[in-house]
């Protein structure tokens, strides 16, 4: 939820989508349609939150984010584009980790909505300012179809005249009860432990939460399932586009060495990324696209 947040309402944009803004100006779109409620910010074209009504929220959003136009929200569905983690070596420093679409202001396109949900795009393009830090030609949009479950397609566009690869990442923050209560089923066996210098590694069919992770998985076959246990519930995770899926929780030493994270902040969030982070990219030929998607859905345990 993001009733801790205060916000002035600028203008309706469909019956169910309206812009906000908080006192200073950063700006919010607000989504209340009879199903369920969700929240963007065009600083980054960011999900920030997603509860289906009377339920539990889906998206986990740190109650100390910071909201400001230079630094990236902590939760929701950060877009770490177009590398993930560090830049390349034949970009110059200082660049910013995850890349500069998640810092960068978004403009919305396109909605759409019905009685089941909300279909929106948001869009940002390459400018004068970004080819201080990557000089390429693109049009990335992120489209949004929101209903019972999210989906989310990060489409990247090369509308130059030579072709260019690109990296990142879709950086789900889920929200779970408790991590003592959540197990994940479903990843690859074979992943490489970032905490331990990128060593290959063997993960358990059935994946616990009791320390500090933060691991790249091979990109699994079929769906990712999340057994939240303490809000009864199965969260389904499907990617597409991806190379990988990245597992990550900061646990206790590292949440509370963020400002932006409260110090029990690990306890309820759990980060499932439908990621691209092999060596290579992805490879987007002059004119041509390629979608990086996450699907997340919720049931209840039986």
């Amino acid at each position: 939820m993001i009733s801790h947040i205060k916000l002035n309402e600028i203008k309706k944009l469909s019956d169910s989508v309206t812009l906000k803004t908080n006192d200073q100006g950063f700006e919010f779109i607000i989504i209340d349609h009879q199903n369920f409620d969700a929240a963007f910010t065009l600083h980054g074209g960011h999900l920030i939150h997603f509860q289906r009504k009377h339920q539990r929220p889906l998206i986990y959003l740190s109650k100390t984010a910071a909201f400001n136009n230079s630094k990236a929200i902590r939760g929701g569905v950060p877009i770490c584009w177009p590398w993930f983690g560090k830049p390349n070596q034949e970009f110059a420093e200082p660049l910013p980790s995850h890349g500069f679409a998640r810092i960068s202001k978004w403009k919305v396109t396109c909605i759409n909505e019905d009685n089941q949900g909300v279909n929106i795009d948001f869009s940002l393009a390459s400018s004068e300012a970004s080819k201080q830090l990557w000089k390429h030609d693109f049009q990335l949009t992120l489209k949004a179809s929101l209903s019972d479950f999210i989906e989310l397609s990060l489409v990247t566009e090369n509308t130059g005249s030579s072709s260019f690869t690109y990296s990142g990442a879709l950086h789900t923050y889920l929200h779970i009860a408790n991590t003592e209560q959540v197990n994940i089923e479903g990843l690859a066996e074979d992943y490489t432990d970032s905490l331990d210098a990128g060593k290959s590694k063997k993960s358990p069919t059935l994946l616990t939460i009791n320390a500090e992770l933060d691991a790249i998985h091979q990109v699994n076959q079929g769906d990712l399932m999340v057994n939240d246990g303490g809000n009864q519930r199965k969260i389904m995770v499907t990617n597409s586009g991806n190379d990988s899926v990245v597992v990550w929780n900061p646990w206790i030493n590292k949440a509370a060495s963020f400002a932006d994270m409260p110090d029990d902040g690990y306890q309820t969030m759990l980060c499932i990324e439908s990621a691209i982070t092999g060596q290579n990219g992805v490879l987007v030929e002059a004119g041509q696209a390629h979608t990086l998607s996450t699907t997340i859905k919720e049931t209840a345990m039986k």
